[in-house]
């Protein structure tokens, strides 16, 4: 666990080093809007670029880049207008519920099915299928095809959509919508939540559970033909005894290799579809400031990102040692 935790923290110090060096890489820059304002003269730009540090050499600048990102002093936005952390602080807890909570459903979707379809094999042809239509699917496209479905057309008896279009609360179509709630309370707040939260993160789950199904029950069927478990079902075991103890717990190793990947994935395309649906999380802002050339808070986000996959190896890894005893040896 430590040497995982000395290579985890050197990772995150090369892949700060690479942010910095594409945000450098970028045409423009944090002062183009202002550079290019022929209102602003050169003795302005100077002291723009000076205020912001951008005067000094690039190894400087990194210098004070690294030192900002690991102490998570982020600076300032420019598009926002506001402290980086601020942001930050509204937008990660909604990323964080949305494709977190996919996630979680995800997995426990993903392997329950796939254990059920490799164990009775029954109806996998109908599943696999379903699941390979979902898997190679653009997420903006099922995204897309969920809002249509579920916020656009009005069914009965409100005649109003099931779902919001956009945004990550409303609490004027969560009173329309759900009358006997009293707007302030608790309750109104989780529900208000739940409702835009819902459909994104279903989409998240469709694209994500069809790999999961998948490869659970590829790695179930290999585990059934080992010799273990003829000599477990020759002992006398019961059915749910081999499937359980023996079957699904080798079979889950490379579900747990995986599950980093998964991190990277989801979000990944959380950041799609928080376009799509505009829901304001860290995904929606990520690309906003890559738009606006707003190097302070892309720069945060893109770090947070690679910190959260990072410690997703991690923590694979070290499950992947409580799973199997013979990674510890």
């Amino acid at each position: 666990m430590i040497r995982r935790a000395i290579q985890g923290a050197i990772t995150i110090f090369v892949v700060t080093i690479i942010i910095f060096l594409l945000f450098q890489a970028l045409p423009g820059g944090p002062l183009a809007a202002y550079t290019q304002d022929p209102t602003c003269k050169e003795a302005c730009r100077a002291q723009l670029r000076a205020q912001f540090g951008l005067d000094q050499p690039w190894y400087v600048q990194l210098w004070i880049f690294l030192g900002n990102m690991f102490t998570f002093n982020f600076g300032r936005s420019f598009s926002e207008g506001a402290p980086v952390s601020q942001v930050l602080a509204l937008a990660l807890p909604r990323t964080l519920f949305l494709f977190g909570g996919a996630l979680v459903v995800e997995y426990l979707i993903g392997i329950s099915v796939g254990r059920f379809i490799a164990w009775h094999r029954k109806s996998e042809g109908g599943v696999i299928v379903t699941s390979l239509f979902f898997y190679n699917m653009p997420s903006f496209w099922i995204g897309l095809i969920l809002l249509w479905a579920f916020a656009f057309v009005e069914f009965p008896p409100l005649h109003l959509p099931w779902f919001p279009l956009k945004g990550y609360s409303d609490p004027n179509w969560t009173s329309q919508h759900f009358p006997s709630l009293t707007q302030g309370s608790v309750e109104f707040h989780i529900v208000d939540i739940l409702m835009h939260g819902a459909l994104p993160m279903l989409a998240l789950v469709l694209i994500t559970a069809a790999g999961t199904i998948l490869l659970m029950q590829t790695s179930m069927l290999e585990v059934l033909g080992e010799d273990f478990i003829l000599t477990a079902r020759a002992k006398g075991l019961s059915a749910r005894k081999v499937r359980n103890r023996h079957v699904a717990r080798n079979a889950y190793l490379p579900i747990v290799t995986t599950f980093a990947i998964s991190l990277g994935f989801v979000i990944g395309g959380a950041i799609i579809l928080e376009q799509v649906f505009s829901y304001y999380g860290m995904g929606w802002y990520l690309l906003q400031s890559i738009f606006k050339d707003d190097n302070m808070l892309a720069g945060a986000i893109l770090y947070l990102i690679s910190v959260v996959v990072i410690l997703g190896n991690i923590v694979a890894d070290i499950l992947y040692g409580v799973l199997d005893p013979r990674v510890r040896i």
